[in-house]
């Protein structure tokens, strides 16, 4: 028994470590697809490769969601500070306008944080590809009752109207709300561009949590 064990935790730590390298391959075809003269037989074999990345990230989430089920915390996100790392990245390489509000409360939502970094920072690459790089992208996490809500706005020129489509971003979002008991939805933002909601449920706050770091938001 104890030897089942061992071999359960051992794979659990590959499949935690498999992670990072999936995460990197959907930022970088996501990096690449974002490209506006990518020929188009490069952009559907990119798109493909997105696509089983995301596959092969679903089955890993779902066999650690299995047996994690018990474990302390599992599953579990920061959303603010989760969302804070990911425009900290997007920052780096985007020139344009990036605002971010949240809560003074922590907000706790059940999806692992390397799957919601991962949503979030797809979200705001759409909305920074749209509004260019002299564009606005703002970031807003809320709290409404047992939900959350991340909200990503930009100035670019609304849905449909960018070549290459809302990005596969949108999709992967989509997907992963709805595994997660949320949803995502699509709207015209005051900025003047598109709006995508990402809802989630909430958990409890814990005691002892940290906020988001304000002097490194954006």
């Amino acid at each position: 028994m104890n030897d089942a064990h061992g071999a359960v935790d051992g794979l659990r730590q590959v499949c935690h470590d498999i992670r990072q390298p999936i995460a990197g391959v959907l930022a970088l075809a996501g990096a690449a697809l974002s490209e506006a003269e990518l020929p188009q037989n490069v952009r559907a074999y990119l798109e493909k490769i997105n696509d089983l990345a995301e596959w092969q990230s679903e089955v890993i989430e779902d066999w650690l969601r299995e047996t994690q089920r018990d474990g302390p915390g599992a599953g579990s996100a920061d959303a603010v500070q989760v969302v804070n790392e990911a425009l900290a990245a997007e920052r780096a390489t985007w020139p344009g306008d990036l605002i971010f509000l949240w809560p003074a409360e922590r907000v706790l939502t059940p999806m692992h944080p390397v799957v919601l970094r991962r949503v979030a920072a797809n979200l705001v690459a759409n909305a920074t590809r749209a509004a260019g790089p002299s564009g606005a992208v703002r970031v807003e996490v809320a709290c409404r009752a047992d939900r959350i809500v991340i909200v990503v706005s930009d100035s670019g020129p609304g849905f449909g109207r960018l070549p290459g489509g809302s990005g596969l971003g949108l999709r992967a979002a989509a997907r992963q709300a709805i595994r997660h008991g949320g949803k995502v939805e699509c709207g015209r933002s005051s900025l003047g561009g598109g709006q995508v909601s990402l809802w989630l449920p909430r958990m409890p706050a814990r005691t002892g949590g940290i906020a988001a770091d304000a002097t490194g938001s954006v």
